[in-house]
């Protein structure tokens, strides 16, 4: 669908933070789901590239228009690594964009979740802060999840993203950097493994988003627990909706067996993939 550039700003010099004004887009999403933008007058790349949804805001998309004919605004945040997000990182309010979803399936909150713990790093973290954001919702509405831990790592300062989001949810916050330049040195799994060996409700369920290896060291962390651990997948897209297949990974079962992170994903449960 074409869409309107609503923002495009710096949060820090690694980090953008994009606003999307699309009028047909729901006015409601589920946390994990992503979508795929392309700007409307590249040609080189030609494929869109996927994003998770951070949030989707209800504001004006163009400076004067009243807030009240305001499309919702889908708000994602990037880091720029390649061709398809210095494109993105030059796009101006204004700019005409394409953008499709929301696309795939998304996290899921047991009825008896009494601890959520959220692990994140880097580019993962907004799938998670979308997360936390539903959590504290459900706990002001539907039942009671009495505790709320959310780990954040990153390689510098730079990569620890939405901590104010996270303590507005109400959830207690863990840093780690493997410089130190921000909480204590070192690898965001440090600080898991030890939390994970206190005693903690039996209703305590993980979910994550980030690296490859952060997510398999969270997955073995968890199955060691014996925790049920949920994990949100990156992978490199070309449509988002299981056409090409080159979002393909390997899952558990008779043989050779694959799963699209696009239709299949990108949440799974981290017991279904074949971690290397």
């Amino acid at each position: 669908m074409h869409a309107i550039v609503a923002c495009n700003r710096p949060i820090s010099s690694a980090y953008l933070h994009l606003g999307i004004a699309a009028p047909a887009f729901p006015a409601t999403f589920r946390a994990g789901e992503f979508v795929m933008i392309r700007p409307s007058w590249v040609g080189d790349p030609f494929l869109p590239r996927a994003f998770s949804i951070y949030r989707v805001s209800s504001r004006p998309s163009v400076a004067g228009s009243p807030a009240g004919d305001a499309p919702p605004v889908i708000e994602i945040l990037y880091k720029v690594l390649g061709r398809g997000t210095q494109c993105l990182s030059r796009m101006e309010p204004g700019q005409e964009i394409e953008i499709l979803g929301p696309l795939g399936n998304a996290f899921t909150l047991p009825d008896d979740l009494e601890q959520a713990i959220l692990v994140a790093g880097g580019i993962g973290v907004p799938p998670i802060a979308a997360l936390a954001a539903q959590v504290a919702q459900i706990r002001n509405s539907k039942f009671e999840i009495r505790n709320l831990e959310v780990f954040l790592g990153g390689k510098t300062s730079e990569d620890i993203l939405c901590v104010k989001d996270f303590e507005e949810a109400g959830a207690g916050v863990h840093i780690t950097t493997e410089d130190g330049s921000l909480g204590t040195r070192g690898l965001i799994t440090d600080l898991l493994r030890p939390f994970l060996l206190t005693p903690h409700a039996s209703r305590l369920t993980l979910y994550t988003c980030g690296p490859p290896g952060m997510l398999e060291t969270v997955a073995r962390l968890a199955e060691e627990s014996a925790v049920p651990c949920q994990v949100s997948v990156e992978a490199n897209m070309a449509c988002g909706f299981g056409a090409c297949m080159g979002c393909a990974v390997e899952v558990k079962g008779d043989g050779k067996s694959y799963k699209l992170v696009c239709k299949d994903g990108p949440v799974f449960d981290s017991r279904e993939i074949v971690w290397r």
